[in-house]
Parts: structure tokens; C-alpha cells; sequence
């Protein structure tokens, strides 16, 4: 990174204190006392900040409020007041302004030139540790054949009896089929391979690993015309291999995971996660180590089983990324509409009085709850179940808790607009509708165009007043905030939305599911979250060309640094 006004061009720190209910940010230094004896602390207690621009976000409207995280009011692009400064004090923003010469005493002062200020990211669907992991992995993502595929695996140095791959996806590879099992063993000799589909709904495995599975009483094991099994796994299939390769991983390993996922994060501009822990896809044991782990960013762990006792009496929260369904590469998303090479509907895979009994318990217990739903058939139950604790205890009761629902990638007007009666935050990845929307994409090989331009439709949340909240759901697509906000302007059926909407969305959003309303929009009072960029993001004709100078969490400087001028520094 080059070094400029105010920004320390050494390398990243782990980050700062962890709200409540979250853990991270460990070993920060703090923003006073970044730039001195090694980063250690220095004597002063507040520093004023001295930038470009700051886009506070704090509009006209309370941060809790579901307008502020994705409302109409955000298309007139005015997102925010005119704002340069701000004095952060311990954890704390303690004054905005425009004129430095107006700001309250304080110790020490930062100059960051031409560099501008915002909110910093939250990543509100995440996979950490499989991120983290992909990092030393095969990196299968372009694939464009099964013979590249499997090249790739051959050509791996990673070190190891054990290799994971993330990001292949088969639409459109000529051999009309993935490798088999047979395939990757003789391409990795010896050692244990497990490649996750793109979506994380299914997988292929070596033919040992394949050996070792109880496949007759699994559901999703691909089969070929003789019966055989080649090797391909889809849903529970799936998280029984996954389970089997990881407790191959030692712990070691799953912990440098982690940390390197989260100094990922955070040289990004990203200070919270929101882990989605599954029993399938990582375990009991991951999720436990991120709720109780201190991390260079915050983090915040969901746990994906239909019983609140198990998430609460574990420090964690309730759902997230339950799956009501799977998805729409590997056709488990329950639809209305038939699609795929079977002609199917996909699955619902759990009783829907069961999911009405949860959510209903959540809310009882004043608990936000998620849970993923993909096609209308699962959104349909998610509605009526969230409807049904509504009749139990009230519509405010309802909303006060910010239930969630993963993905909502095909949801019709109306449910669009019983989300909104709801409070019920869409948590969506708007680089889907960037891979695989659009004319000639897999969306529109499996529902055909119409569908497929309605996919994921941005701009319906808006209108209807659904609050947004952005995410990755890495490995999914990738860590990459930009990315995402650029996707959400130029959604390719035309549903997309403002700029200020969706950097809104990628970090106030967030917050807001999270219950989060000290943090988010950079106003007096509110936690010190932020990220310092070397240009203006809603004016820079690509933001996905800048850098981020610094991450600050809890007034903690996360990755970059900060060059502090004042007494005794």
C-alpha cells in the first residue's frame, strides 16, 4: 500500500475491543498510540480524524430505523451530511463536523490528505473458516471443463494428505458431467480430496473418501445409470463428507483458517462477520471457536439447527443459514416452478409447523432468527412461519426481533411486501445476480428469461421498504465489498439499486440485523466503526478500484494504520 497523509503503509493488526454478544478484534492497537513506540499506546485519549470527506451515513433518519438501512428515501442519493471530521475518543465517535477548527479539544490529530471516511463493511452471510481455508486450497472458480478441473487438482502443491477445493460449476462444461471419484484420486494420488460446488450444496470426493461414506443411508448421492455412486453428493450427502474430511484437519489448522479469514476481512474495509455456523458444512466446534475466539475483526455466529436451546445455551444465535431449502446450481431450491435436468421442484427440508414453532419460540424469547430460503416454496414457509408467531404474539413483537431471511432469491411481489409488514430483513448476495443472472446465465437455463431478470430483485426490497442487509456468503463469491455494492447498481434485470443504497445495505444493514444500534452510521455517540478509502466511494466511477488505507473497530485500528500527530508521539 502507498504510504500517505496521515496512513501508515505498514502491515495489518488484529483488531479491537468486541461489542457484546460478539468476540473479536483482538490484539488491535489503539487508534491513539497507532503510529509511535511500535503501536504501542500512546498517553493522549481522543484524536480527531481530518479527511476529504466523511460519508457519516446518518441521513435524516434513526439507524434502527428500516428506511435508514434500505428504504426509498436512500434513491435521492443523499445519504449523508456534509462531514470532513471526526473526533473518536476510547471506542467512540464523539464528534462530526465539517470544520476541523470547530472540533472539541482533543489529543491528537490524524491528516489522511485526500483520503475519504466511511462506515466500515459488515459481511452479513459468511462462511469464515471454509474462507479461509479456500486460501491454501485448489482454487476451482472459471473452471471451464471437467478436464480443467481436474488439471488444476494435478498441478496442486499444497501441502498435506488433504485437499480442498472450492468454486467449480459445471453450467456449461461440455463433458455434460463433473469428474468422478475414480477421476480425482488418480489426479491426486493418495490423498484425501473434497471439491465444493460454488454454491456449498454439493461436493465430489476421491474414491476412498467415497468408500468410507454410508451412502445407502444418505440422501443426495448421485447415482448413474447402472446405480453406481461416481462421486457426486448433493445436501445431506454433502455435510456427511464434509464432516468426515474435516475431523481429518487439525485444529491448528482450522484456527490459522480463521485467522487469516478475518486479517482478510479487515484489510478490506470489513469489521463485523456474520458466521453462519452449520452443523453439516463446519461444525458445532467452529462455530463455538468463532463465538469465543478473539478475531482481528467482530464477529457474530449463527447457529443453523431448529432448536433454540442449542444456539442460546451456546452463547450463540439462533438459524441464520438454516436451510428451509438448497439451491438453484444444484436443484434443491423448492420453487413452484418445475426446472432442471430432472424437472423438479427442489426440497423443503423441514416440516413447516416445526419452522412456525421456532420462529414463534424466538420471538417469544425475543430473539432474531434466520433461516435460508432460496426459492418461493421456502420463502412461503418462512412467511407463514414468522406469520404465525405474529398471531401468537403480536405483529410488534415480530418486528422488534429483525428476523432474517437468507438469500430470498425468487420471491414474488407479494411476498416482497409481506417482508416488509414483517421487519423481516433480506440478508442477499447481490454478486449472484452478477454470476449467474441475467439472459444466458443459469438462472435462465433453469426458469427460463422472465425469471431470471426477476432474480434477486434490489430494487422491490427498496420499494417496499424490506430492509437489506449485503453479504458474501464467501466462498460462495468472494470476500469483496465493492464488488457487491457495484453488483447491486447494476443488477441484470434492470431491479437494481443507488450506490448510497447499497453501501447503506453493506454496512448499516448489518447492524441493524444484529441489533447493533450504537453501531453503523459515523454520528456522536455511536462505536467508533470505520474504513478510510483513497478516494470518494459514491463519486469514483469504480469503486471497486480503491484501496483501503485502515479498518477501525471499536476504535481500534484492524488493518492498516493511522499516522497520529500530538503530544509525546
Amino acid at each position: 500500500m502507498t504510504a500517505r497523509p496521515g496512513v501508515d503503509a505498514g502491515g495489518a493488526a488484529a483488531g479491537g475491543e468486541a461489542a457484546a454478544g460478539s468476540r473479536g478484534a483482538a490484539g488491535a492497537r489503539d487508534l491513539i498510540g497507532a503510529r509511535g513506540a511500535a503501536g504501542a499506546r500512546g498517553a493522549a485519549r481522543s484524536t480527531l480524524l481530518v479527511a476529504a470527506g466523511v460519508h457519516d451515513l446518518a441521513g435524516a433518519h434513526d439507524v434502527a430505523g428500516v428506511h435508514d438501512v434500505a428504504g426509498p428515501h436512500d434513491l435521492a442519493g443523499q445519504p449523508d451530511r456534509r462531514a470532513r471530521c471526526l473526533v473518536v475518543s476510547g471506542d467512540r465517535i464523539t464528534w462530526v463536523g465539517d470544520d476541523p477548527g470547530g472540533a472539541p479539544p482533543h489529543d491528537a490529530e490524524v491528516d489522511l490528505g485526500g483520503a475519504w471516511v466511511t462506515p466500515a463493511f459488515v459481511d452479513a452471510h459468511v462462511h469464515a473458516t471454509a474462507t479461509g481455508l479456500a486460501f491454501e486450497g485448489v482454487s476451482l472458480a472459471g473452471t471451464a471443463s471437467a478436464a480443467e478441473l481436474l488439471q488444476r487438482l494435478r498441478d496442486h502443491r499444497g501441502a498435506g494428505d488433504v485437499v480442498l477445493g472450492a468454486g467449480w460449476d459445471d453450467f456449461g462444461w461440455p463433458e455434460g458431467a463433473p469428474p468422478s471419484a475414480a477421476e480425482l484420486a488418480a489426479a491426486a494420488p493418495g490423498r484425501t480430496v473434497l471439491l465444493t460446488r460454488v454454491d456449498a450444496h454439493s461436493c465430489l470426493v476421491d474414491a476412498g473418501t467415497l468408500a468410507r461414506l454410508p451412502l445407502e443411508r444418505l440422501e443426495g448421492v448421485d447415482r448413474d445409470a447402472t446405480g453406481a455412486p461416481p462421486g457426486g453428493l448433493r445436501e445431506a450427502a454433502s455435510e456427511a463428507a464434509r464432516t468426515r474430511v474435516r475431523a481429518q484437519r487439525a485444529p491448528a489448522q482450522l484456527a490459522a483458517a480463521r485467522d487469516a479469514a478475518g486479517r482478510a476481512a479487515a484489510a478490506l474495509g470489513i469489521g463485523s462477520l456474520h458466521e453462519m455456523g452449520h452443523p453439516g458444512l463446519s461444525g458445532r466446534d467452529d462455530a463455538l471457536a468463532w463465538a469465543g475466539g478473539d478475531w482481528p475483526v467482530e464477529v457474530h455466529t449463527w447457529w443453523a439447527e431448529l432448536d433454540l436451546e442449542a444456539a442460546t445455551s451456546a452463547g450463540l444465535r439462533p438459524g441464520g443459514d438454516l436451510f428451509l431449502d438448497g439451491s438453484i446450481g444444484s436443484c434443491t431450491a423448492a420453487t413452484t416452478a418445475r426446472y432442471g435436468p430432472a424437472d423438479g421442484q427442489g426440497q423443503l427440508f423441514h416440516d413447516g409447523d416445526a419452522v412456525a414453532t421456532w420462529f414463534t419460540d424466538c420471538t417469544r424469547a425475543g430473539l432474531g432468527a434466520g433461516v435460508h430460503a432460496i426459492g418461493d416454496r421456502a420463502i412461503e414457509q418462512a412467511l407463514r412461519a414468522v406469520e404465525a408467531a405474529a398471531d401468537a404474539l403480536g405483529i410488534d413483537a415480530v418486528r422488534a426481533c429483525r428476523h432474517r431471511i437468507e438469500h430470498v432469491e425468487l420471491p414474488t411481489r407479494g411476498q416482497v411486501q409481506r417482508l416488509a409488514r414483517l421487519s423481516i430483513v433480506a440478508s442477499v448476495q447481490p454478486a449472484f445476480d452478477a454470476v449467474w443472472g441475467g439472459h444466458d446465465r443459469l438462472y435462465a437455463q433453469r426458469f427460463g428469461v422472465p425469471a431470471a431478470l426477476a432474480s434477486n430483485p434490489l430494487d422491490w426490497f427498496v420499494q417496499a421498504g424490506v430492509p437489506l442487509a449485503f453479504g458474501s456468503d464467501s466462498t460462495v463469491t468472494p470476500l469483496d465489498p465493492w464488488g457487491a455494492v457495484v453488483a447491486a447498481g447494476d443488477h441484470r434485470g434492470g431491479l437494481g439499486i443507488s450506490r448510497s443504497a447499497a453501501l447503506r445495505a453493506h454496512t448499516l444493514g448489518g447492524r441493524h440485523v444484529a441489533g447493533q444500534d450504537d453501531v453503523g452510521a459515523l454520528r456522536a455517540g455511536a462505536r467508533a466503526d470505520l474504513a478510510v478509502w483513497d478516494g470518494d466511494p459514491l463519486t469514483v466511477s469504480d469503486p471497486r478500484t480503491l484501496t483501503c488505507l485502515a479498518t477501525v473497530v471499536a476504535g481500534a485500528v484492524a488493518a492498516g494504520g493511522l499516522v497520529v500527530e500530538g503530544p509525546g508521539l
